[in-house]
């Protein structure tokens, strides 16, 4: 071929398909060329296609012992894929064929095409989808169903979200109406659906709706006429169909179009499903529906019966066609985040405290994710600042946060139910906010005000429902995120602490614990207007975003895969401004399960690390086995006691120092050594880990306080050098049988003194 017309792609196509030709004895053959006329026209050929050896059955495509194909190269193959179709209509309304002869060869070309396979992959497809047509095969029952061939050409869109309504059995069709309201200048959206009143009201929208229970042809009719008559050869009455027309046109509004949905049974969203409606809307133009608005506005029955030679002639000639299907219906469509971390929220109820940064990136994953109830608690301001990295526009400069996110949110999915409650989160949450009501919270402050007044409510509840908490650094570097299930019996502080223990005793997390725990602040706090605003940290939309969806994402994995009463942190660094080569890292940890009980003289919650468990456990079996197992022993505690949450931590016991007395009447801790000990853990803590208490056993007795033991705190809170304010024993009674764990807490204004008379 030498015509000046011809692109090189067009050119390797037929050299291509020569080649093939060639290969294949007969089988195909090229019986004719049509060269493009400009440059950018495709290059048109016609194949003759050997079908003998086709297998048939009944229902499949009855070939001629050769077809005749036609095939059009586009002038950028091989980017673009040929397209084939038949020279006949005779497979008109089979699956996968459109306009009568087109052939659909790729369902989904930009994925199913492949450049570099060129004609070879084209005609092997080609011999594919002829063998399946053959076989009947091309719409099988255990694959979706191809919709049918619908050409759009209105510039309006209807968008689908509700479940089409069931057709009873009995009947051929359900008629009724399709309430729609307008989303934007060029989409509805179908509301409601609904029977046939006998007037239809004013304040709302109405398009007829029709679905069969039949299916259409796979190319629907492009004329009212053509409709009308598919419509009647379903057994749908002509009068009646006339009847419906003549309601709607004359609801109309002067200038309005006039809409119908139709359906028919020709959907399915994967093998094995039930046939679904395949909806589509069709508009007749304002114009040709105050037509017939003239012909039907007759007054008598006997006067519309003569319009109706009127009405066949609009009928033929009537201005219509197919407007844009966006279906997103449950019955027929897949989300597109299906089988995803997120699409566990999918109709879940979310609260979401602080809607700042990172909060009011994650409560757009919420709504993306299709939660059913949202609920966003904040009480700040949206200042031009935030603009930089929080999802807020500028016109909402002046707002509260919560409320404007609400509209954001809102904007996204209308269906969601997203309320805002303006709440101090530092006065806890609100007194009518039940937490029952939520499969899931996530505290999005960084505040520790807000950490601690969400433990004094999660003491004060039965059931709390999973949490997260999240913050990153100062710097936007790293982040942290803890998240609880249900029926873990740590509140947020508690958490909050074991993630620190979890920081301090991995090593490669000493970047976290310098970040979040410095010994000291070496960068000065940064202020965006100085003077006038709290602290915050220095950071992007992006870099808020890809802590946000870390820990996003984190919360979901842990809601879906842990156990009830599990807890984990998750800690996510990314490389630092102004480096090369750095990397993005995240390690998830396991909380350990500290045992939590309460302490008997002030009802102090007592929460006890599993390695302090165990180390007085041991301890108690080293007396047993080195010693005598009547004789008393014990040693000290370290932690932290909390008076604000009436909270003791114990974090570390040590066993009996080497100068302690044992006997079976009294236990007498000695001091060689625990100077040392405490000071380690106080600095390897920053801190938190320092003396509190001691613990001692009753091997035989119940854990009660003995007056040697009274008189042993008496002795610490008051009779040494900076005697602590409150201290804490623990005893451990009946250690030889059923070892029973009692905690009293003393403090220092606890003692009263009484003086000798001198005669006694």
């Amino acid at each position: 071929m030498e015509a000046d017309n011809l692109t090189e792609g067009q050119r390797l196509a037929f050299d291509q398909l020569q080649e093939i030709c060639s290969a294949a004895c007969g089988a195909l053959q090229i019986v004719d060329v049509g060269e493009p006329e400009e440059k950018g026209d495709p290059l048109r050929l016609r194949l003759s296609i050997d079908t003998q050896p086709y297998e048939r059955v009944e229902g499949g495509f009855s070939f001629r012992s050769r077809e005749p194909i036609n095939i059009a190269i586009p002038s950028r193959f091989p980017i673009e894929h040929p397209k084939a179709e038949f020279v006949h209509k005779r497979f008109k309304g089979y699956p996968h064929v459109q306009w009568g002869n087109s052939m659909c060869l790729y369902v989904a070309p930009d994925v199913e095409w492949s450049a570099k396979d060129g004609m070879f992959g084209f005609v092997e497809r080609l011999n594919h989808w002829l063998q399946d047509a053959a076989l009947n095969k091309l719409d099988p029952d255990n694959a979706p169903l191809h919709p049918p061939a619908i050409y759009s050409r209105s510039d309006i869109g209807f968008v689908f979200e509700l479940d089409a309504p069931e057709i009873a059995a009995d009947r051929n069709f359900w008629l009724g109406t399709a309430q729609i309201s307008q989303r934007n200048k060029v989409c509805f959206d179908v509301v409601d659906w609904g029977g046939i009143p006998k007037t239809l009201p004013d304040d709302k929208k109405y398009a007829a709706c029709l679905l069969l229970n039949t299916p259409l042809p796979m190319e629907y009719p492009d004329t009212v006429l053509k409709l009308i008559c598919e419509l009647v050869n379903r057994q749908i009455p002509f009068d009646f169909l006339f009847q419906i027309l003549k309601l709607f046109a004359l609801y109309q509004k002067d200038k309005e179009p006039l809409y119908l949905v139709l359906g028919a049974p020709m959907r399915r969203r994967m093998a094995g499903e039930a046939i679904r409606q395949h909806l589509a809307v069709w508009r007749v133009d304002p114009e040709s529906v105050a037509v017939l608005k003239a012909i039907v506005v007759a007054g008598e029955d006997e006067e519309i019966e003569g319009k109706k030679g009127e009405f066949f002639k609009w009928a033929l000639t009537a201005k219509t066609d197919w407007c844009s299907v966006y279906d997103n219906r449950k019955e027929v469509t897949y989300r597109r985040d299906q089988d995803t971390n997120a699409s566990w929220l999918l109709e879940k109820r979310v609260a979401i405290l602080g809607c700042g940064a990172l909060g009011s990136h994650i409560a757009e994953y919420v709504v993306r994710a299709g939660a059913a109830k949202i609920r966003l608690l904040d009480r700040a301001a949206v200042k031009p600042g935030v603009l930089v990295r929080q999802q807020f526009e500028a016109y909402q400069v002046g707002f509260t946060k919560e409320s404007a996110l609400k509209v954001h949110l809102s904007m996204i999915n209308p269906n969601a139910d997203v309320a805002h409650l303006r709440r101090d989160l530092r006065k806890g949450l609100p007194d009518d906010f039940k937490v029952n009501d939520f499969d899931l919270i996530i505290d999005a402050t960084a505040s520790r005000h807000v950490e601690a007044a969400l433990q004094l409510q999660f003491e004060n509840e039965d059931i709390w429902p999973p949490m997260m908490t999240c913050s990153i650094d100062g710097t936007a570097s790293k982040g942290i995120a803890i998240m609880r299930m249900q029926k873990n019996q740590n509140g947020p502080c508690d958490l909050s602490r074991l993630t620190k223990e979890v920081a301090f005793s991995h090593v490669d997390l000493t970047p976290f614990v310098e970040a979040f725990w410095p010994a000291e602040q070496t960068s000065p706090i940064f202020q965006p207007e100085p003077g006038c605003s709290e602290p915050t940290f220095v950071g992007s939309a992006s870099d808020v975003a890809f802590f946000a969806s870390s820990f996003f994402d984190f919360a979901l994995r842990v809601s879906q895969n842990a156990k009830e009463d599990a807890s984990y942190s998750i800690f996510v660094s990314k490389a630092q401004r102004g480096t090369l080569g750095g990397s993005i890292s995240s390690k998830e940890i396991p909380h350990s399960k500290p045992l939590v009980t309460k302490e008997v003289i002030n009802g102090y919650k007592v929460v006890v690390s599993e390695r302090a468990k165990s180390a007085i456990e041991a301890e108690i079996t080293r007396n047993t086995r080195e010693g005598s197992s009547k004789n008393e022993t014990g040693g000290l505690l370290l932690g932290e006691i909390d008076d604000s949450l009436s909270t003791i931590y114990l974090d570390v016991a040590t066993g009996a120092p080497p100068d302690s007395f044992k006997s079976t009447s009294r236990f007498e801790c000695g001091i060689e050594g625990t100077a040392q000990v405490c000071s380690f853990h106080q600095r390897k803590s920053e801190g938190s880990t320092r003396f509190i208490g001691v613990w001692h056993t009753h091997p035989t007795s119940l854990p009660e306080p003995s007056s040697i033991d009274l008189n042993a705190m008496l002795k610490i809170l008051h009779f040494q050098e900076n005697p602590p304010r409150h201290v804490v024993m623990l005893i451990v009674g009946k250690t030889l049988t059923n070892p029973i764990w009692q905690f009293h807490f003393f403090r220092r204004n606890q003692f009263v003194f009484m003086e000798s008379s001198g005669n006694e």
